[in-house]
């Protein structure tokens, strides 16, 4: 029988609230998960997001950005499952951007999914932007605490059934043996791939919960961001905690 989580579901409105009402950690952490962003779509009209949920991307990226998750709620421009890609008439365009913000481990086949996308949802030249989970040594630990979610890093065990789904070691199978300028997929050019987070991570507060945290003002929070990339750098087996790649579609 499958132990207790320690962690309850992520709430989107806690998360949102969080954000509005000022709490420094969490806003420089989705700031930094999301504002590199900026460069990709601040010219595009067309923009996407996947697993939105909370759909804060629309407050720092711009209202153009269409918000989607396979569950309703308020903040939300419609209902989008990411494994069946069924969108709305008055949406059914092909996109400049499609953003996966730490949710592609959620699909039950992500290499199916991107293959999809590529045929059904962007266009020639556009980007997809996706942070993921990085299934360091402390990042396993954090999941066996906490019992949240999953990983498996061995590819072998992609036949059995759901070894994909809530895989916290998606992004780290999928990327983690390429290079930018590489192509991927045969379908995509790989534009970035870089590991980041630890310390900013685990101190954020929570996305949607609540978790213990030292509130710090935002030049304490720059300086242990500069602290996280060294550390990232130097042993990223060990600390990295997401992954930020870009693919461009050929």
């Amino acid at each position: 029988m499958r132990r207790k989580t320690l962690l309850k579901s992520i709430d989107p409105e806690t998360s949102r609230n969080k954000f509005i009402k000022g709490n420094k950690n969490f806003i420089y952490l989705i700031n930094k998960r999301l504002k590199w962003m900026k460069k990709y779509t601040e010219s595009k009209q067309n923009v996407l997001e996947f697993g939105s949920s909370n759909c804060l991307s629309k407050l720092i990226l711009g209202k153009k950005v269409i918000c989607t998750d396979i569950k309703n709620n308020k903040f939300l421009d419609f209902n989008l499952d990411m494994n069946k890609l069924i969108v709305p008439k008055k949406y059914k365009k092909k996109y400049d951007v499609l953003i996966f913000n730490h949710c592609l481990h959620h699909s039950k086949n992500p290499i199916q999914v991107l293959e999809n996308i590529s045929k059904k949802m962007i266009k020639n030249n556009g980007f997809i932007l996706i942070n993921e989970p990085e299934t360091s040594i402390i990042f396993k630990i954090i999941l066996k605490i906490f019992n949240h979610e999953k990983y498996d890093d061995n590819i072998e065990n992609s036949r059995f059934k759901n070894f994909w789904y809530e895989n916290n070691s998606t992004g780290k199978l999928l990327f983690s043996k390429i290079k930018s300028n590489d192509v991927f997929l045969n379908k995509y050019k790989v534009v970035e791939n870089e590991l980041s987070e630890f310390f900013i991570f685990l101190n954020c507060s929570g996305n949607g919960v609540n978790t213990p945290h030292i509130p710090l003002n935002y030049l304490f929070l720059s300086i242990i961001n500069c602290f996280d990339n060294i550390l990232v750098k130097l042993m990223p087996n060990i600390f990295a905690l997401n992954r930020r790649v870009v693919l461009k579609k050929l």
